[in-house]
């Protein structure tokens, strides 16, 4: 199968969730507790299995790699933005420069790295490690202007703490009795499946007089093509080719979800990020399959 039909499969499973939000399968309190289900277990399995390869040097210098190159593109992101929209209120700006950084890499670009190659997860799980770090510590200093940064938010992060464990596997050589691996891929892989339906819920209802703001376009434009488009130009340089696919994938997903949720926290623009986060995910059922012929 190619990652088109891979990426439209995705989809496919998206319209079943959107559907589902329609006859009330998903209600508010289902899609609340699935999404944490997601995220403090699923998502946390899939990315300690990820990790789970025979060591080698090789491998090892590429998760580095990727991580130090996530920490150049996002904030080089971040500088993007927020020197455009620097005439928007501050509670504005802080969630469009975090809404054009920070992609849904893990909900999104999870499963479709899985499509392109499952043995690319491993440098998926490192563009997630730097993307949390630089998301709970410059993301939310975008939001409060404080230096009341706490680490405990990425300490107790469940994926931060996964990749860790994973990590530590991966360099030593550890590895969990058969059942038990058997038991963590099978959690991991329901991910996809459930992340899916999940967005679907998400992009349901959206109605285009909702997005009479331009800002909203200005954010998808940047977030899904042009912010990609630019890391595109970089393939000539000697990175290495798994590792700049990866790069690029995850880097064009849409908004993240996680945008929405500091904007709650930090009294952001709640509003702009919900409805940004559901048009670029609408909007990228086109632009992602795009971006994989790129490749």
């Amino acid at each position: 199968m190619s990652v088109t039909q891979q990426v439209i499969t995705l989809f496919l499973i998206a319209l079943i969730g959107a559907f589902c939000r329609h006859i009330r399968i998903f209600t508010d309190e289902t899609i609340h507790g699935l999404t944490g289900f997601v995220v403090n277990i699923t998502l946390p399995f899939l990315s300690y299995e990820a990790l789970q390869r025979p060591f080698s040097k090789e491998i090892l210098f590429g998760f580095l790699l990727t991580m130090a190159l996530t920490f150049v593109i996002l904030i080089l992101s971040l500088a993007i933005a927020w020197r455009l929209f620097a005439r928007r209120p501050k509670e504005k700006r802080a969630v469009i420069a975090n809404l054009c950084a920070f992609s849904n890499c893990g909900f999104m670009g999870y499963p479709v790295i899985m499509a392109i190659n499952p043995d690319l997860m491993i440098y998926a799980a490192a563009y997630n490690v730097s993307f949390s770090l630089l998301c709970w510590s410059y993301g939310v200093y975008l939001f409060s202007h404080e230096t009341s940064f706490n680490p405990l938010r990425i300490i107790k992060n469940p994926t931060i703490i996964a990749c860790m464990i994973g990590f530590i596997a991966f360099c030593t050589g550890f590895s969990l009795p058969t059942v038990l691996d058997n038991v963590a891929s099978t959690i991991g892989n329901l991910t996809t499946p459930l992340t899916m339906l999940l967005i679907g819920t998400r992009i349901y209802g959206i109605q285009l007089s909702e997005l009479r703001d331009k800002d909203y376009h200005l954010v998808a434009a940047l977030r899904l093509l042009i912010i990609p488009l630019i890391l595109y130009l970089t393939r000539f340089l000697p990175i290495p080719t798994d590792i700049w696919t990866v790069l690029f994938v995850l880097t064009a997903m849409p908004c993240g979800t996680i945008v929405s949720m500091l904007a709650e926290i930090y009294n952001g623009d709640i509003l702009f990020s919900a409805r940004s986060v559901a048009w670029t995910t609408l909007l990228s059922v086109a632009t992602i399959p795009v971006m994989c012929l790129l490749l």
